[in-house]
């Protein structure tokens, strides 16, 4: 192919176009579309739409990419907002698309520092996935989003989240097709043929999965070493509004009891039930030290006797034996262990409670429960906790995690780092309804895994139930269901042996926690103090009213476009 002069201007349509096609890849390659291999080339075009742009204008570019991503990969939003808030679809909608605009902010500002450290003179190929990887993990959020998401289904391309997080994991994918555009442009817009990017392209190419495929082979060799306990994580497939009626409560309970005592038959040594599966708030209380007597119909283990971990609802006791209630006083949202004996082996109260869903932030409590009466206030727990199970097989320290704390990698790391065998999860997701929600909470709960080499025990009221091993794998799934749109659905569940990994092992991310975070954004520093000058060829030309008028003049939608020799240079 004969050397090009210099590329064609891009115009802001084909920008445009550009910009939605990233869009479409990064939805499709996520739960529970699956398209993978869309996260391979996704972010190609979003990097050809920024390219050669002021910062300020590349992160329109990326802003528009990032907030119609999330606007339509979070679409569930808007069924959230109706059917829980009980909001009419014309405020949902631009509740959503607000939110959407300001977590698409991780699109824009990666964008905009990409654009800015490349018109100093900084190789893609280097800034691309610090960039994302620093917009990533210090943006706040009501929902984490990690575009590793993208790989979850694949062990071979996530095992390095054990060396950074999930946020690495990100850093491999980004990195990849930042090498991928480099060697696309090089070849087709500047005649020729960039070794450097090849070269890395083919890195990442080949060592993320042979690194997945050496590093899952050395923990199969540590599962396979390592005690086992067959653990049954039991969904009971009840609605929000089932639970509310005092004729369902009873037939909820039971249904789980029986499925459990059908797992104890297969050998379950340990069952998991789902957050506030157990359906009556006002049976266990703070002081709660045993289950409930045989004659009571609320007891607990009925049926079967191997230990439960279930979600409920915790009081203190007023002097009459009551759950006490008054101004400023909440429940909790609690995950209690019952153990073989029938004793209350463990407590565990929720952390990281949702805002707006269950407290209410800068306003007043009840106005805010008044004003939203599905809504709830419950109180904060104490921090991360550990729950010490004894049977005769041996003592196991489980790791709690209630809803989404499970996609959550601080607060699990620091559960982890507590000394835990395996991480149980319970998890209530019935308001999201056969959405894409269920399939996203789970797959960003899979890297938890990776991260601190444990298996997950994930405990869905109406699905997604799974049971994960120390490599992300998925041992078993059950489906979604919606009973307020289907009917009453028998309950059901997964089963299986999983190895208790040893407690005080510790992964380079488990020791490390957030490092590779902080090295990404103080590289960030580094490139922009190292070309803080410029140098010289390798910077982009900066737009002004005469380059405007030029382009205008050329094509009405054009926007200036750097020379080729600076192309080479930067490259």
């Amino acid at each position: 192919m004969a050397q090009a002069d210099s590329p064609r201007p891009r115009t802001r349509a084909q920008r445009t176009i550009a910009a939605l096609l990233s869009t479409v890849g990064m939805v499709l390659c996520c739960p529970d579309y699956d398209l993978w291999w869309l996260g391979c080339v996704a972010w190609v075009p979003y990097l050809w739409a920024i390219e050669g742009l002021p910062p300020r204008q590349a992160m329109r570019y990326g802003w528009l990419t990032g907030t119609l991503t999330v606007f339509w990969g979070f679409f569930w939003m808007t069924n959230l907002l109706t059917k829980f808030a009980m909001l009419p679809w014309v405020v949902a909608l631009p509740v959503a698309l607000l939110f959407s605009a300001w977590h698409g902010l991780i699109w824009g500002l990666a964008a905009l520092l990409i654009a800015w450290l490349r018109r100093r003179g900084g190789s893609l190929l280097l800034v691309a996935p610090m960039c994302w990887v620093a917009m990533e993990a210090t943006l706040p959020n009501l929902f984490p989003i990690y575009m590793a998401l993208g790989w979850c289904w694949q062990p071979l391309l996530i095992q390095t989240a054990e060396i950074g997080g999930v946020t690495f994991v990100g850093a491999t994918m980004v990195g990849l097709n930042a090498a991928l555009y480099e060697v696309l442009r090089s070849r087709f817009e500047l005649g020729r043929l960039d070794r450097r990017a090849l070269i890395v392209l083919l890195a990442w190419a080949i060592g993320i999965p042979a690194y997945g495929a050496v590093r899952i082979a050395q923990v199969e060799a540590e599962m396979a070493a390592a005690p086992k306990l067959k653990i049954a994580a039991v969904q009971g497939n009840f609605s929000i509004f089932q639970m509310r009626d005092r004729n369902e409560k009873i037939p909820i309970l039971r249904r789980q009891q029986a499925l459990t005592a059908q797992y104890q038959a297969q050998g379950a040594q340990l069952a998991v039930w789902g957050e506030t599966a157990y359906p009556n708030g006002r049976k266990f209380f703070r002081d709660s030290t045993t289950d409930l007597p045989f004659e009571d119909p609320w007891k607990v283990q009925r049926g079967f006797s191997i230990p439960v971990v279930f979600g409920t609802v915790t009081s203190h006791r007023d002097p009459d034996g009551r759950p006490l209630r008054g101004p400023g006083i909440y429940p909790y949202n609690t995950a209690l262990l019952i153990d073989g004996e029938g004793k209350v082996a463990g407590m565990y109260d929720k952390v990281y409670r949702l805002a707006f869903g269950e407290y209410a932030p800068l306003v007043d409590p009840e106005w805010y429960l008044s004003m939203i009466p599905n809504a709830a206030h419950i109180e904060k727990g104490k921090g991360p906790d550990v729950m010490v199970l004894h049977t005769p097989q041996g003592t196991w320290r489980l790791g709690p995690f209630i809803c989404y704390e499970d996609i959550l990698p601080r607060f699990v790391r620091e559960t982890a780092n507590q000394g835990v065998h395996v991480f149980v999860n319970m998890t209530n997701d019935a308001w999201f309804g056969k959405t894409h929600e269920p399939a996203q909470h789970l797959g960003l709960a899979v890297f938890r895994t990776v991260e601190q080499r444990k298996a997950l025990v994930r405990a869905v009221n109406t699905g997604v139930s799974t049971i994960i091993d120390p490599t992300g794998r998925a041992l078993a799934k059950t489906r979604v269901t919606d009973p307020d749109v289907e009917g009453p659905q028998p309950a059901e569940g997964v089963m299986a042996e999983l190895p208790m990994m040893d407690p005080e092992a510790r992964t380079l991310y488990g020791a490390t926690g957030e490092l590779f975070d902080g090295l990404m954004v103080l590289g960030i520093v580094v490139v922009a103090w190292r070309t803080r000058g410029g140098s010289g060829g390798g910077e982009a030309p900066r737009s002004s009213e005469a380059e405007a008028g030029a382009a205008k003049r050329e094509d009405e939608d054009a926007e200036p476009e750097p020379e080729a020799a600076d192309d080479e240079a930067r490259s």
